[in-house]
């Protein structure tokens, strides 16, 4: 590949919040490699706040997944759909780049015209992968196990795009001075003490753990530890609802945003805290992309896949079918085994030793 000759570049994560911060290393190692480029990124819309001032990005555009999709919009998604191909195609890519698996990014790479489209085929029809028609730079699927950060980096090495910086760096989330400023004057009246900001619900509901459990280690923090503990939650109706449950059910009185905070707002809360205790969910990612020590809940999904990408976490986890293979094997409509394995005494002590051992000899889990 003639690397001098592109002058235009668009990656495509057409997935979820967290997806979308996965890919900020590759970003920095993009601009590293392609310096006079024009770096164009298209996501789905509400995962867009993750690009939001990122040095290493041009222009963020966004996919409107819900646009006219009803049956009297018919006529509606097809004019959207034709015109959001044109403002692909105007903008003259001349690389592409599929981080995403699904067929959308593979087609709007081909009908953008670029000359070059990256990307890695992963499903077959019999023995044959349409989108090898697409992808002139293909490369093979990643092989198990692989962190996601991994995955961006080893499809743009297999497809022999040759990095300045073969290797990823942190997340990358920048939190303007102003949502700085307001997250201090919001701590303001719980300083000195350690502020915990806690995200203990995820969208799916089968990623939570016990809300009793979670009270249990709310009120101990507050009363045992002297921390203040920040909850924040999604403005989804039963994400509020199972926030509320965990309030309900402690004893102290954490400082509670029920749902009525912007992604951008929950970062900035968690950039000025001390650490983040929660689920495996958007904002664990965030916290992490902030910099801040992350102890992450995890049930379901692979921890070597999703696990918080910092060398400052721990990750509390049991094995159980459903995260050891990829059959779902636990009741959806319960706590999965696996969480409900994890107790608060587990809970506490990697607290401890993350938050609230001394600076020097507190221990991270890898």
């Amino acid at each position: 590949m003639e690397l001098q000759n592109i002058r235009s570049l668009a990656v495509f994560k057409m997935r979820n919040i967290g997806d979308v911060l996965m890919i900020t290393p590759a970003l920095r190692a993009l601009r590293e490699t392609f310096p006079g480029a024009r770096i164009t990124v298209v996501v789905n819309s509400g995962t867009e706040a993750m690009l939001a001032h990122n040095p290493h990005v041009d222009e963020v555009l966004v996919y409107r997944r819900h646009e006219g999709k009803s049956r009297s919009g018919i006529y509606r998604r097809l004019r959207y759909e034709l015109g959001f191909l044109r403002e692909l195609r105007r903008r003259r890519f001349d690389l592409t780049i599929g981080f995403t698996d699904g067929d959308r990014a593979a087609w709007s790479a081909y009908f953008c015209g670029a000359r070059y489209r990256l990307g890695a085929p992963h499903y077959s029809i019999g023995k044959y992968d349409p989108r090898r028609l697409i992808y002139n730079l293909p490369a093979p699927s990643s092989p198990p196990p692989m962190h996601e950060v991994e995955k961006h980096f080893y499809l743009l090495e297999k497809a022999g795009l040759k990095l300045r910086t073969p290797e990823p760096g942190p997340l990358c989330l920048v939190v303007p001075d102003d949502l700085r400023a307001w997250a201090q004057k919001e701590f303001a009246p719980l300083r000195p003490a350690p502020i915990i900001h806690i995200h203990p619900v995820a969208r799916w509901l089968w990623k939570c753990w016990r809300s009793e459990a979670m009270a249990e280690v709310i009120d101990w923090l507050q009363t045992e530890r002297g921390a203040r503990v920040v909850v924040t939650t999604g403005p989804v109706p039963r994400e509020r609802s199972r926030a509320q449950e965990i309030v309900r059910l402690c004893r102290t009185q954490p400082l509670f945003y029920d749902g009525n905070l912007s992604l951008t707002q929950i970062a900035a809360l968690s950039a000025e805290s001390d650490g983040y205790f929660g689920v495996d969910t958007a904002p664990m990612h965030m916290a992490a992309a902030v910099g801040v020590p992350v102890i992450a809940l995890f049930g379901p999904t692979d921890q070597k896949g999703w696990a918080p990408w910092t060398s400052r976490r721990c990750v509390l986890s049991h094995p159980c079918a459903c995260n050891q293979t990829r059959h779902r094997a636990c009741d959806w409509s319960q706590v999965r085994a696996c969480l409900a394995a994890i107790t608060p005494a587990e809970a506490k002590t990697a607290l401890n030793e993350l938050f609230f051992a001394s600076k020097t000899g507190a221990r991270v889990s890898p």
